[in-house]
C-alpha cells in the first residue's frame, strides 16, 4: 500500500486563515503590523528561493518585509553585528532572521546571540535554544522543526516513544529537530546522525520516523532510497538542494520510498511551505511578546 502523502501546501492553506485572524487582532486591537527583516549573504540558490518564499507570504499577509543583501566577500562578523544592532534598535522591525549558510570565517554564534531575544524568529539565539533544550516551548521554536511538529500532529503520526532518526546538524533544522523530537515536547527516542555516521542505511532501517535534513550533494542521486526505509515508517524530507535551473529536490527518492513508507512528505511541497508558515507564526508571536501578550494558539 502506498504511503499517506503529507502535504505541506494543504496544511498551509488550513493554517493561513488562523494566521490572518491573529494578524487582524494585532492590527485592529493593538495597531501593530508585524515586520520581518531577513539578512541574506551570497548567492546560494536554495537560500535565495527560501527568502523569496518568505517575502511573498509576508507581503500576502500584509506584513512588512525587508531583505538586507550582502556579497560574500564583504561579509564579516563585525559588519553583520552592526546590521543586527540597527535592526534590534528599529521599532518597526518585529522579527530578524539570518538566512544560512554563512561564510565559514563568520562567527555565526556571536551573530545568533546578538539578535534581540524578542525578535529571534528563527530561534537561534541562546535564549531561544535554552527553551527547547530544556524540553519547553520557550519563546520560539525554529521554523522547520515547528513545521515538522505541525505535520506530525495533522497526520496523527505516533511519536511518543517512536524510534526516530534525524540526519543533519544545522542550527535551524537537524540539530533543533533532534532535541525537540527527543525532548519532553514529543518524547521520541532519537538517534542523531550526520556525515560521520557509520552504516547510515542500517540505522535508517530501524526508524519509525525518519527525518533527513541534509540538502546537499552526497555523490548519488538520493540520500534516502526505498531499501533504507522501514515498512510503514514516516519519512519527513527536510533536504532542499538545487538540481538544475529553477529545479529543486530533497534528500529522499519520493517515488521509490512512497511504496514502502506509511507516511511521506512531498518535496517540494512538504516541509518547505510549513517552514514559511511557521516563520509567520513566529513573527506574530514576536509581535505579541513585544506587546506583553502570550504566544498565539492554533488548531494544529
Amino acid at each position: 500500500m502506498a504511503a499517506i502523502i503529507m502535504d505541506g501546501r494543504a496544511l498551509r492553506e488550513k493554517l493561513l486563515p488562523e494566521v490572518r485572524a491573529h494578524a487582524r487582532e494585532l492590527r485592529d486591537r493593538h495597531r501593530c503590523v508585524p515586520s520581518l527583516a531577513a539578512i541574506l549573504v551570497g548567492k546560494d540558490a536554495a537560500s535565495r528561493q527560501y527568502v523569496r518564499n518568505k517575502q511573498k507570504m509576508a507581503l500576502d499577509l500584509g506584513f512588512g518585509s525587508e531583505t538586507i543583501t550582502m556579497e560574500e566577500q564583504e561579509c564579516t562578523t563585525e559588519v553583520m553585528l552592526d546590521v543586527i544592532g540597527k535592526l534590534n534598535r528599529n521599532p518597526g522591525i518585529t522579527g530578524i532572521l539570518i538566512q544560512l549558510p554563512l561564510p565559514e570565517r563568520v562567527h555565526r554564534f556571536r551573530l545568533f546571540d546578538a539578535i534581540d531575544p524578542l525578535k529571534d524568529v528563527d530561534a537561534v539565539g541562546a535564549s531561544s535554544v535554552s527553551g527547547f533544550y530544556r524540553g519547553e516551548w520557550g519563546r520560539f521554536i525554529p521554523c522547520t522543526p515547528r513545521g515538522i511538529l505541525s505535520l506530525l500532529d495533522e497526520y496523527r503520526v505516533p511519536v511518543d516513544g517512536a524510534r526516530t532518526v534525524v540526519i543533519g546538524r544545522s542550527d535551524i533544522a537537524g540539530k533543533p529537530a533532534a532535541l525537540i523530537l527527543g525532548g519532553r515536547l514529543r518524547n521520541a527516542t532519537v538517534t542523531w546522525c550526520h556525515r560521520h555516521t557509520r552504516d547510515l542505511a542500517s540505522i535508517c532501517r530501524e526508524a519509525d520516523i525518519l527525518v533527513p535534513c541534509v540538502g546537499a550533494d552526497v555523490g548519488r542521486p538520493w540520500l534516502i532510497t526505498a531499501d533504507m526505509v522501514k515498512p510503514g515508517a514516516c519519512v519527513i524530507d527536510v533536504g532542499f538542494r538545487r538540481v538544475g535551473p529553477g529545479r529543486f529536490a530533497g534528500d529522499v527518492d519520493f517515488e521509490g520510498v512512497k511504496e514502502v513508507a506509511g507516511w511521506i512528505t512531498l518535496n517540494p511541497g512538504g516541509t518547505g511551505p510549513m517552514t514559511v508558515v511557521a516563520l509567520m507564526q513566529n513573527l506574530i508571536d514576536a509581535a505579541r511578546y513585544q506587546l506583553g501578550l502570550e504566544r498565539a494558539q492554533y488548531s494544529v
